[in-house]
């Protein structure tokens, strides 16, 4: 305790010490702070997060730390989050543009084409794989295809608590693993680290869970017997009505291509994104007849199936205007405002060194890299379970764990997988998150009825827990290269 109690030194001046126990104070204080004001207040995260920014640096100017010093230290920040954020930014065009050149659409098409009833729950996991892989969101692969194939289900007369969970466990195999979503950017930008490469370390406990997901989906299908039942009516509108509104080829997978080929040759992320970008652009307006001024607006505001309306004079469902109205730049802007703004909060925090204290003293007690591991893990959970929010649930856990981790020469990548693992893909288990509400309203079954068959969504979870308890599959810190064990 004595070593806790020595003056914090930098650059050869001396601050005030903090002690323990007003650093416990401080940090679950401004914990409970931001759980009880965004889960029971409704107040917003972003605002939440300013405010303890504000305390944090109210803390450092009391150490000693000048108005310079915290300004440098969120700006030092905010240069370590660049990369990442241009690439959520990037994002946003990508889905827009993808819209309406129809690489979405078109991948849409094919999954639902494949639809046979004996496999149901098959296909509905892997067309919302496709799905959410393409596009990086759950939210939108549920409430578009997952209602298509909820319609399926219900005229097959088939276990619709077992469709939902198969559902959102593939939605959230995108949600987790795709380049486009928001979750996995959000992880690699926090832990400071290259997105495929976060992407490349999720691999060990997403792709176990893909497999075993799909193994129990072929023989639940195999066990069931024929089904004499006619795809809905829900399934061939949509199919239909994709046709009528693009030009299907294969060559729209092309922007699909050269994202998937740089990540395999591991070229920078932005660059590949403006490429995919610029062909999609292309293909929207020398293929699919979209002006060059609609394929921008499409690009930074996302597309709208109005243009289609507007320039053949048709009708369109709800159901596709649900399934087409996404994308844009501006849909990435609340993103980037939460990334600023904790940021903002974590630069004055790193700069108190309260979490040093408490982790010295924390690993003290947790002597072994499991013990450890499986701290980060229940932390993650607790934090996803309290705030319902994946943003805090991989915030904190990445400050916290950070240097925690290093000290035990393990690799920073294994928190960012840990908070993904953990935090967004248990989100919609949890029936009182907004996640959990949101599946159970769109897909009308509660998240405690489809739990158990939204096998992707905690499988990855006990992979992780057995990797931490026998060291398997950790990306290790070597003095010349990482590796992984």
């Amino acid at each position: 305790m004595q070593q806790l109690e020595e003056p914090i030194i930098d650059n050869n001046k001396h601050y005030k010490p903090i002690s323990l126990h007003l650093s416990c104070l401080l940090l679950f204080g401004i914990l409970a702070f931001i759980i009880l004001g965004y889960e029971f207040m409704g107040v917003p995260l972003e605002g939440l997060l300013i405010i303890s920014a504000i305390i944090i640096s109210l803390v450092a100017i009391y150490q000693g730390h000048t108005f310079n010093q915290i300004q440098d230290e969120i700006v030092n920040k905010f240069a370590q989050a660049m990369p990442s954020l241009m690439i959520v930014l990037c994002v946003g065009g990508v889905i827009g543009i993808w819209v309406s050149c129809g690489t979405i659409p078109y991948l849409i098409w094919l999954g639902l084409k494949s639809i046979n009833p004996q496999y149901l729950l098959v296909i509905s996991f892997l067309v919302t794989c496709i799905v959410s892989m393409s596009t990086g969101t759950s939210w939108g692969s549920v409430g578009t295809i997952g209602v298509a194939m909820m319609g399926v289900a219900v005229s097959m007369n088939a276990n619709l608590a077992a469709v939902a969970g198969a559902l959102v466990g593939g939605a959230y195999f995108g949600d987790k693993y795709s380049p486009l979503s928001g979750s996995s950017n959000f992880a690699a930008v926090v832990n400071n680290i290259n997105l495929y490469e976060h992407i490349r370390h999720l691999t060990y406990t997403t792709i176990p869970a893909f497999l075993v997901s799909l193994a129990v989906y072929i023989i639940i299908g195999f066990n069931s017997g024929d089904v004499d039942v006619a795809t809905s009516s829900t399934v061939e509108n949509t199919i239909q009505e994709i046709e009528s509104l693009y030009n299907l080829s294969w060559f729209l997978l092309i922007p699909v291509i050269i994202v998937l080929v740089g990540a395999i040759i591991k070229k920078p992320v932005v660059p590949v994104l403006l490429l995919a970008t610029t062909v999609g652009l292309f293909i929207a307006i020398f293929y699919q007849g979209i002006d060059f001024k609609t394929s921008m607006q499409s690009i930074v505001f996302g597309f709208k199936v109005d243009y289609f309306i507007e320039r053949d004079h048709i009708t369109v469902s709800n159901g596709i205007t649900t399934l087409l109205n996404r994308g844009g730049i501006n849909s990435m802007m609340s993103t980037t405002l939460i990334i600023i703004c904790a940021f903002s909060f974590a630069g004055p925090l790193v700069l108190t060194k309260i979490l040093n204290v408490i982790l010295n003293k924390f690993t003290q007690i947790i002597t072994s890299a499991a013990g450890l591991m499986l701290s980060c893990i229940t932390s993650a959970v607790i934090l996803i379970a309290a705030t319902g929010n994946n943003n805090i649930a991989s915030l904190l856990p990445s400050e916290l764990f950070r240097e925690a981790y290093e000290k035990k020469g393990l690799h920073r990548k294994n928190i960012a997988r840990t908070v993904e693992d953990a935090g967004t893909v248990i989100e919609p288990l949890l029936p009182w998150t907004a996640a959990g509400a949101y599946m159970a309203a769109t897909l009308h079954v509660n998240a405690f009825e489809y739990f158990p068959w939204a096998i992707q969504c905690y499988a990855g979870l006990i992979f992780a827990i057995i990797y931490a308890i026998t060291g398997k599959c950790i990306a290790k810190i070597d003095d010349k290269k990482e590796t992984t064990k």
